[in-house]
């Protein structure tokens, strides 16, 4: 090889050397360009200062918004709270007045019921008042018997005027006699036994009892006749069969 051969191969390998450097370069200056740049999006990986400072205010109004919403219900718990305690206090302040009144009606009724009672009390009074003017009038001994039997007929008068005035008021006689004995109606003041009757039973009244509905306003005072105990005929039989055995 010449020496201008050789220097024109020197040259080319020097130019060779010199491509590759350039290329390798490039190489290594184009993957440190892909290894700068941010995959994705840059604010979700690598934000910056002033994406982490507007984070940071995002964050802080969500919270502000969050505790601005929960102090909006507190209060409209607190204005409920308020006009329910203002509902307890006016229902109560009407049920107050309500056992008022209910008392006060309690108590008229109860006045009226007395006062048409005591008015037919006052009339039954004026006949048994009169009745016994008449017969303190009486001046001659021929009368005297037959004022007797007008007071005693005055007075039948007035007890059924009594028994009528009951009646209209609900109050029934107790039905005792002849009818079995009963502890809830009747009071049994004599007992006795008969044959006669097959159970307990009222033979004899001494004094009436009254009723108003269910409620018993006086039990009737009775005589209680209660069947008689049977002879024991066995034991008799056992006697006479001993005395006549043979000793």
């Amino acid at each position: 090889m010449s020496g201008k051969d050789k220097k024109h191969h020197n040259n080319e390998q020097q130019h060779d050397a010199a491509g590759k450097e350039i290329h390798y370069n490039k190489k290594e200056l184009h993957e440190h360009m892909n290894a700068q740049e941010p995959v994705g999006d840059s604010s979700t990986n690598q934000p910056s200062g002033g994406e982490e400072s507007q984070a940071a205010q995002d964050q802080l109004q969500q919270k502000e918004d969050a505790l601005q919403t929960l102090q909006e219900e507190l209060n409209k718990k607190n204005e409920e709270l308020t006009a329910l305690k203002d509902l307890l206090m006016r229902r109560q302040a009407d049920f107050e007045n309500y056992k008022k009144r209910v008392i006060r009606m309690q108590e008229d009724d109860r006045k009226l019921a007395i006062k048409d009672m005591a008015l037919d009390v006052i009339t039954i009074n004026d006949d048994l008042i009169r009745a016994i003017e008449a017969a303190g009038n009486v001046q001659n001994v021929e009368n005297l018997a037959i004022a007797h039997t007008s007071f005693v007929e005055g007075v039948k008068i007035i007890s059924r005027q009594i028994e009528d005035m009951l009646k209209r008021y609900g109050v029934e006689e107790i039905e005792s006699y002849n009818q079995p004995f009963d502890p809830e109606y009747n009071e049994a003041v004599e007992i006795d036994e008969s044959p006669d009757v097959m159970k307990d039973t009222i033979t004899k009244v001494y004094q009436k009892g009254f009723k108003l509905d269910k409620y018993v306003i006086r039990a009737a005072r009775v005589k209680v006749t209660r069947p008689a105990k049977k002879p024991d005929t066995t034991s008799e039989k056992t006697g006479e069969n001993t005395t006549a055995s043979p000793h």
